[in-house]
């Protein structure tokens, strides 16, 4: 019947003001990007515990025999509140920022923010790898009154947190603390493929007036 399984893609939930407003902001980004020569700059935040359980080889576990099987390994002790770390990068064509990170009890406060994330990483990633006068930075702590927000077809970015997300857990990995998943984190960064994330920029303009279209 040509019927196939077809994989659901993750996306926000949409207020009827966002959806009324998004084609509206999206050409308004289009028209920037595509009459100034722009480099955009996006940043985004994700947190990460030590293990994740989103990831298929880490719901299970393999054996011939369930009955033989030892408890600790049929029964996952979790914990109500996990350690968490939360990082937060800079992405562009050109690479990606080294990253920031905070723990579970460390928030981004506005000081924060300017100081670790803006000053410490942003500024030196632009300085290395870009004219200052043309980029676009798309910062997720400051309001949205002119570009579209939560749109997650126009932020390549988004895919890049699930890339990470798969590498980072990729073979069932469980880290044992926080700095074991830091280190683990930072490896995994350097691998991500540039190739893919300058493909999913370059597809910005064509998302944007697919979505301005409609």
């Amino acid at each position: 019947m040509g019927i196939h399984y077809r994989k659901q893609k993750r996306a926000p939930r949409y207020t009827e003001k966002q959806i009324e407003e998004v084609p509206t902001r999206a050409r308004r980004l289009y028209r920037t990007l595509w009459n100034n020569d722009i480099e955009l700059i996006l940043n985004d935040e994700k947190y990460f515990t030590l293990t994740n359980e989103s990831v298929s080889t880490n719901r299970g576990f393999y054996t011939s025999d369930p009955s033989t099987t030892p408890s600790e390994v049929k029964f996952k002790r979790t914990q109500k509140y996990p350690a968490k770390i939360l990082v937060w990068i800079a992405i562009s064509e050109k690479g990606i920022s080294k990253p920031f990170f905070a723990k579970q009890t460390q928030a981004i406060n506005e000081r924060t923010y300017l100081k670790k994330c803006i000053e410490a990483r942003l500024m030196p990633f632009l300085n290395s790898y870009h004219n200052i006068e043309k980029v676009l930075f798309r910062p997720d702590l400051v309001p949205k009154e002119k570009y579209p927000q939560n749109c997650h077809q126009a932020r390549p970015i988004e895919t890049i947190g699930q890339i990470l997300e798969e590498k980072v857990y990729g073979g069932g990995l469980v880290a044992k603390t926080i700095d074991q998943l830091k280190r683990r984190i930072q490896q995994q960064l350097k691998r991500i493929d540039m190739k893919s994330v300058q493909a999913m920029f370059s597809s910005i303009r064509k998302q944007l007036r697919k979505i301005a279209d409609k």
